[in-house]
């Protein structure tokens, strides 16, 4: 069984989606390869959906094709394809966005072991292995729904900090007293789990050889948990993807402190991203770097 990926090396775009009763979605996206490298593992996407009784329920996903692994960049598209063909499927069956919620995630984890199971027998009948880091948020309604496995990351940036209107849990990491910027996925990868259990310094784990080692992904072994996390957002919120190959590169204080400043300057979503990537490439990026932005809010004056 083979399959093509579609992707190019440098994919940018932005959109700004109309929404009932002046709800809009913008969003922005650039996924670039490194010189070193001839292929972009890593593919990202933001879609919105208008369900029959009118409500508008919007995805972000983003995935990042194994590192050392041959077609990681075909693992990383069927991937993200496959997560929205079932988006499109249930988001048929439902009039309600309750129901929808529900349905969504109820059914987004068993969509991650399908993929699983997918990759591994492709890869099987390929004679390689197939694999991919894989992050999903859902926005429904006024609540966002993460699944996610491996090290690509989603962050939400508070624009003002404002009561929290979710429950903390124990898959929310905070990365500063203000909360202005929290990494709503964790990271499975060595370093992560040796800070986790408590067997190295987080400065320690970060700087080891084995650091980057990932002890989850889709489409090499069975047996995968994928973390899930929940909350609810307000038009005050704004949502970062991101592949490892961007992350690695910066502090989260940085990645807070660049948010803030672009906010201030009234820029758009991909022209955070843009900046975003400049930064990058100033940085002598070796990995494929991938950033999506998403926020929804209502913008008067337009």
């Amino acid at each position: 069984m083979r399959y093509k990926s579609e992707k190019q090396s440098i994919r940018i775009g932005s959109s700004m989606i109309n929404t009932r009763k002046g709800i809009k979605l913008y969003g922005g996206k650039v996924s670039v390869n490194p010189s070193s490298k001839k292929v972009n593992e890593d593919y990202l996407t933001y879609v919105s959906d208008t369900m029959n009784n009118g409500e508008d329920v919007h995805i972000g996903i983003i995935a990042d094709g194994m590192g050392g692994h041959t077609s990681g960049d075909a693992a990383s598209y069927y991937a993200v394809h496959f997560i929205l063909k079932w988006w499109k499927r249930i988001l048929w069956e439902h009039d309600s966005v309750d129901a929808f919620f529900k349905d969504c995630q109820a059914s987004i984890i068993d969509v991650f072991y399908e993929i699983n199971d997918n990759l591994i027998e492709l890869g099987r009948l390929e004679n390689k292995k197939i694999g991919t880091t894989l992050s999903v948020i859902l926005f429904v309604g006024n609540d966002y729904y993460v699944c996610h496995i491996g090290d690509t990351r989603i962050y939400r940036y508070r624009e003002s900090v404002l009561e929290r209107e979710e429950k903390p849990t124990d898959d929310t990491i905070d990365l500063d007293e203000e909360k202005s910027l929290l990494q709503l996925t964790e990271d499975h990868s060595w370093a992560s789990e040796q800070i986790k259990n408590g067997k190295m310094e987080p400065e320690a784990a970060n700087n080891h050889e084995k650091s980057h080692y990932l002890t989850q992904c889709l489409g090499v072994k069975g047996g995968i948990k994928p973390f899930t996390a929940s909350g609810s957002f307000t038009s005050a919120d704004y949502f970062l993807l991101t592949s490892d190959g961007f992350h690695n590169l910066f502090s989260d204080n940085w990645i807070r402190d660049q948010w803030c400043n672009k906010l201030e300057e009234g820029a758009s979503m991909q022209e955070i991203c843009d900046y975003f990537y400049k930064l990058a490439k100033t940085s002598h990026f070796r990995d494929d770097v991938s950033i999506l932005t998403v926020n929804i809010s209502e913008r008067t004056g337009e």
